[in-house]
């Protein structure tokens, strides 16, 4: 009952807003003359409305309510203290934010249940980073109990990329493709001649990540490298302390095993910080994390701490980085993207939320907003990014089209 309360409530409100967005010349009388309209000091123009896209539905300028989806500080702090920030930008009447389990593959009716809970606070868009199983789901959970009204913007997706843009109005995520090629070319230019490819078959079973991987092994191949395939515990069945201990305890082992200029990548955010101090100590190669950002892993690694006055200063980060990657004798084996991408993500999902409900969108899938958003937010960072979409093969591995609502992002590479 509750929900029907809210969701008539809601259809009210916009059959309101939306007649009040009307611009006639000379409109009618009220239909119940005893009820005065109040008039308006400072009316829009008449001809304002004219510009935006036919179909375009108006919401008035702070009417807007945004729900964000993110992991805990536990499986994702960089997306979790995005969402915070967009909270303390906008305000509570304007944000809302919820988190998913830490192990979210063993509970998806949790999450389902927490983006119901978002969607019923008033939401009436959501941004989701990470995308985790259960957000295709939950799209179709809110989209029978609530309507087809509300947006989906979807960051680092975790589901086949064609079903999740079948399902999200917009997608971002890195660029998976590309990343196969320029994390193996950033290892050849550290000096690798060993590429050590650590995750284990939840992940492998991942379209995007399994693509990443033989693009990798390809592209290691070409450039002369040993290829070695290391399967870790999987930290959402064996706990993420097990899947750390077992980077600690081993990776002198590989390195003595493998030489010093063997470079590792892992596919989970869990792994990053042991997988860096053990390099720093003990050797090796560290291109990239699998969520590319100088936020990730890198400052509890190295015992970087972060002045509230420098909160989000990209740069005071990165020299201070290179301060503490050079006193731990680690210089020129550690790296990774300027710009903190999951962060981005968030960011863009929010500012393009509000372009959508405030109505200057071309529709819910606007590519000429989405790409400039992400070109203003990722600036503030000062990184250059390359932005694409994700390409639709044939069976024989032929790109034949592109899912136009999911984009990939790639970009340049800072080495410390």
């Amino acid at each position: 009952m509750k929900k029907f309360i809210a969701l008539l409530a809601s259809l009210l409100l916009v059959v309101g807003l939306m007649a009040c967005a009307q611009a006639p010349a000379a409109p009618d009388p009220p239909d119940e003359p005893d009820v005065e309209e109040p008039a308006d000091p400072d009316p829009e123009p008449a001809d304002d409305d004219d510009d935006l896209p036919e179909g375009t539905e108006i919401v008035e300028v702070g009417e807007w309510k945004i729900g964000i989806m993110t992991g805990t500080v536990t499986q994702g702090e960089e997306e979790f203290l995005a969402a915070q920030n967009m909270l303390e930008r906008f305000g509570p009447d304007h944000i809302v934010t919820s988190t998913y389990p830490d192990d979210f593959g063993a509970e998806i009716p949790t999450t389902i249940a927490n983006i119901q809970a978002l969607v019923d606070a008033g939401a009436q868009a959501i941004v989701f980073v990470q995308a985790v199983p259960g957000a295709i789901a939950a799209v179709e959970s809110v989209h029978e109990l609530f309507g087809p009204d509300i947006l989906f913007f979807f960051g680092v997706t975790h589901e086949p990329p064609a079903e999740v843009a079948a399902a999200a109005d917009v997608v971002l995520i890195s660029d998976d493709l590309s990343m196969g090629r320029v994390i193996v070319e950033q290892a050849a230019r550290m000096g690798a001649d060993t590429f050590a490819h650590v995750s284990f078959p939840r992940h492998l079973g991942m379209e995007n990540i399994a693509a990443r991987r033989e693009l990798l092994m390809e592209t290691a191949e070409s450039y002369g490298m040993e290829w070695v395939e290391i399967t870790a515990p999987d930290p959402m069945s064996e706990g993420i302390a097990q899947a750390q201990l077992f980077i600690n305890e081993n990776l002198p082992r590989w390195i003595e095993e493998h030489g010093p200029y063997t470079a590792f990548f892992s596919t989970n955010c869990g792994m990053q910080e042991p997988l860096i101090t053990q390099i720093a100590a003990y050797g090796g190669l560290y291109p990239l994390q699998c969520c590319p950002s100088p936020l990730h892993a890198l400052p509890s690694a190295f015992n970087v701490s972060i002045p509230d006055e420098n909160a989000g200063d990209m740069d005071f980060l990165i020299n201070a980085l290179h301060d503490a990657v050079g006193a731990a004798g680690a210089s020129g084996r550690i790296s990774t993207w300027p710009v903190p991408i999951n962060m981005v993500f968030v960011e863009v999902g929010v500012l393009y939320s509000i372009e959508y409900l405030e109505g200057r969108t071309n529709g819910r899938h606007d590519p000429e907003v989405v790409q400039r958003l992400l070109l203003e937010v990722a600036g503030q960072f000062g990184a250059d990014i390359e932005i694409r979409n994700w390409p639709i093969f044939d069976d024989d591995g032929n790109e034949v089209d592109v899912l136009e609502n999911m984009y990939r992002v790639l970009s340049s590479f800072v080495t410390f």
